[in-house]
């Protein structure tokens, strides 16, 4: 048997739409929230938001996982452009 590896010509897709970024934007927001929970004064609260910290950085790691095995287009920051890839 041939191994046979076909591609094809695809245009990128803008950074916005990418689940790779918006992944690594959550994971960065929820550790700079984090580093917000550690200055406030001990109880419920700072729990909460410890809590809440790690959540949101948790959900931002999966996201990016999922969206670089998902992927199927490159993205681009500034203009488009085709890219040949592997079916």
């Amino acid at each position: 048997m041939e191994n046979c590896l076909t591609t094809s010509i695809v245009w990128s897709k803008p950074w916005y739409r990418s689940r790779g970024v918006w992944g690594s934007v959550f994971a960065a927001v929820g550790t700079v929230y984090g580093l917000y929970a550690t200055i406030l004064p001990c109880g419920p609260v700072e729990l909460f938001h410890n809590y809440a910290a790690a959540a949101i950085t948790l959900y931002g790691a999966w996201l990016s996982f999922v969206g670089r095995r998902t992927a199927s287009q490159p993205i681009h920051f500034l203009w488009r452009y085709q890219k040949e890839v592997l079916d």
